[in-house]
């Protein structure tokens, strides 16, 4: 008699149990659920949020037309890996011609972003209250401002690389100074070569000094900037770097084709490369026919 009551007091307690530790799930479960729909609000709203400094980033684009002016053709392509970045392409016709480079900010998403956006408007206020000619002494101001503005703290934040052209339309010549920037000249008789480039970002140094150059063109030939994120690109079959050699021999065999064609090839190279994987940096390239 008192083992059936030691069961029944045994079998009371386990389901006692049982009903504690389903209570208990089931709380678990509910509360993950409002965990979940909370998640998935702010999500809704970051993405929302990103969306709309994307619009706001792109609708600051400059207008290409203006290079269009000045040279036979020209195109720039801009994507960001996080949809806003620090990737920015920059044209501006002056009185006596026109300033126009791309640039590639620290960083990615946000901070990159509003970095690119104060830099383009650094330039844009330089290049307004003064009449520069000097692409070297607009990175010059650019350089001193970012370190004045960001980097005087005891945390350097801001940095850049890219390159400026100036172009005098009353002289026809062309001035470039670059600060770690990355261009190639495309040309059917002397073939694709690099552009010289200054190795040091702008950012690091409030007293560094930057070089003009001068760049000799024919007719018909082509100018290509591009940030690191083209040729830096991880894909292939060994998931490998796109690299600039391939960059470089997709080049040599399309000396031929025009702005748009070669934008398109550029485009089609680097997806072709990534496939399915995801996109390694920020991306932008400008070319420029003379």
């Amino acid at each position: 008699m008192h083992t059936i009551e030691y069961y029944k007091e045994q079998l009371a307690a386990k389901e006692a149990m049982l009903a504690a530790t389903t209570e208990f799930l089931m709380d678990s479960q509910r509360k993950l659920e409002e965990q979940n729909k909370l998640l998935s609000e702010i999500h809704a709203d970051i993405f929302d949020s990103v969306r709309f400094a994307e619009l706001i980033q792109r609708s600051l684009s400059p207008d290409l037309e203006i290079l269009k002016i000045f040279f036979k053709d020209a195109s720039y392509h801009v994507s960001q890996q996080m949809g806003i970045g620090g990737d920015s392409v920059f044209i501006k016709n002056l009185n006596q011609g026109i300033v126009f480079g791309l640039f590639d900010s620290t960083g990615h998403g946000i901070p990159a972003a509003m970095l690119s956006i104060g830099a383009s408007m650094m330039v844009n206020e330089i290049s307004s209250s003064l009449e520069i000619e000097s692409p070297s002494t607009l990175l010059r101001l650019l350089n001193y401002r970012l370190n004045s503005t960001f980097n005087s703290g005891s945390h350097s934040i801001a940095h850049m690389e890219g390159i400026m052209f100036y172009y005098s339309s009353r002289d026809r010549v062309l001035k470039y100074s670059s600060a770690n920037g990355k261009g190639l000249v495309i040309s059917a008789e002397r073939g694709v070569f690099d552009l010289p480039a200054f190795k040091r970002p702008i950012g690091g140094n409030s007293h560094l000094e930057f070089e003009d150059n001068q760049l000799e063109f024919k007719q018909g030939e082509k100018l290509l900037l591009f940030s690191d994120g083209l040729t830096d690109q991880f894909g292939g079959e060994k998931d490998k770097k796109y690299s600039k050699a391939r960059l470089r021999a997709l080049l040599e065999t399309n000396v031929d084709k025009t702005v748009p064609e070669l934008e398109d090839i550029i485009i089609t190279s680097h997806r072709t490369w990534k496939a399915g994987g995801k996109q390694t940096d920020d991306l932008s390239f400008m070319i420029i026919e003379f």
